[in-house]
């Protein structure tokens, strides 16, 4: 990745937010008061050190750098990937594996059943979609791109890798996973948007999101029209704004045409080709916008569709057999027939597996707890 102003403000912008989110829950703190903490925890005088950082000014002193990943790791700004590419952003000689006893807890889990894999290592699959997705944000315009599939099809998990695989470090990848889908990668900025926190689905607040998380001004106030200013402005690199659950988006009152238009100019008319939409729906996003009363000429530009289907099968047998303790053929066999390859039932019936064998299990009662395990997902993917 190497050294990268605009991602260091970006990660360092990111971080502070997060705080903010963590520590309002018992303080109600501001922006510029957490700026001021970590000012005065690195020994300054204040913020104003931290809000120049922000505007992509890496500090000069290579302590200073690890001080700041420190403080913001340990007020859960950070997680041990985003911990390191803070410090790869910032041009740190020797990033991988810095700070691990911050981290001690994170320690991955083998498999994953229920939430979304965040962790590019424990990302399995989808070649194709990849190289097809990265494809078209290669060269400019940067084009936009609608990824269709079930419930539990892996779109969420999806997304957040696309987000982190093209800058991740060796430490955070398992061998011979392929990181350089981009040229140049450390130019793009990525924004995540998750359409089922109701936070997202208030027009203020989802703007401020974008425009924090695009290391871009925030003004006051943050409406449609400023915004549109902003990003027309400053948008020097490319971006990729992912947005998860489009469906529950449609669904917000203050989401409507007027602000979908505004997207739909701004990312074809105002930002020079460096702007690009991902979304994920169940369906094709203009039937739902339909269905929403909101017919959009935004949810036309997604000239792209990918439908997530079961994994390769050789992409189904590399997740299996990165199991700490392999499968026997057959198990491996079951599995796989089991599951139908997709994700996350084979992530369900590995954990099922592994399970057994470490609380001494010897017999076949594995199975019968996997398809039971299984079962409530089964007809969400039929």
């Amino acid at each position: 990745m190497g050294m990268s102003p605009e991602k260091f403000a970006q990660s360092l912008t990111r971080a502070i937010h997060q705080i903010r989110l963590c520590e309002s829950k018992t303080e109600k703190k501001t922006i510029r008061m957490i700026q001021d903490e970590l000012g005065y925890a690195l020994g300054k005088e204040g913020g104003s050190c931290i809000e120049y950082w922000r505007k992509g000014h890496i500090p000069a002193s290579a302590d200073d750098v690890e001080k700041l990943a420190r403080e913001l790791a340990r007020r859960g700004g950070f997680n041990q990937l985003e911990f390191e590419q803070f410090l790869t952003s910032a041009g740190h000689s020797a990033p991988t594996g810095r700070g691990q006893e911050l981290f001690a807890s994170e320690e991955l889990a083998p498999f994953i059943v229920g939430p979304p894999i965040i962790h590019p290592r424990q990302f399995f699959g989808r070649q194709g979609e990849l190289k097809r997705i990265f494809g078209l944000w290669k060269r400019f315009p940067l084009q936009n791109v609608a990824i269709i599939g079930l419930h539990r099809s892996g779109k969420t998990s999806l997304l957040r890798y696309l987000a982190t695989i093209t800058t991740a470090t060796p430490a955070q990848l398992r061998p011979g996973q392929r990181t350089d889908w981009l040229p140049r990668p450390e130019r793009y900025q990525w924004v995540f948007v998750d359409f089922q926190d109701a936070r997202m689905g208030q027009q203020e607040k989802l703007l401020r999101h974008l425009l924090s998380n695009l290391n871009m001004p925030v003004p006051g106030p943050c409406d449609l029209s400023n915004f549109m200013d902003i990003v027309s402005r400053h948008l020097q690199t490319p971006a990729v704004i992912l947005m998860d659950e489009i469906g529950a988006g449609l669904a917000s009152p203050e989401l409507d045409q007027q602000f979908w238009w505004s997207l739909r100019s701004l990312g074809s008319n105002y930002t020079g080709g460096k702007l690009a939409f991902v979304l994920t729906a169940h369906e094709m996003p203009a039937l739902l916008a339909h269905e929403y009363n909101k017919p959009s000429p935004f949810f036309n530009i997604f000239g792209h569709t990918l439908k997530l289907g079961p994994l390769s099968e050789a992409e189904a047998r590399e997740l299996i057999t990165s199991s700490p303790k392999p499968f026997s053929p057959a198990d491996a066999a079951w599995i796989l027939a089991q599951s139908g390859r997709w994700p996350a039932l084979l992530q369900i019936l590995c954990d099922t597996r592994l399970t057994a064998w470490e609380v001494g299990q010897t017999d076949d009662a594995w199975q019968e707890e996997g398809l039971r395990r299984i079962a409530p997902y089964r007809y969400l993917l039929a």
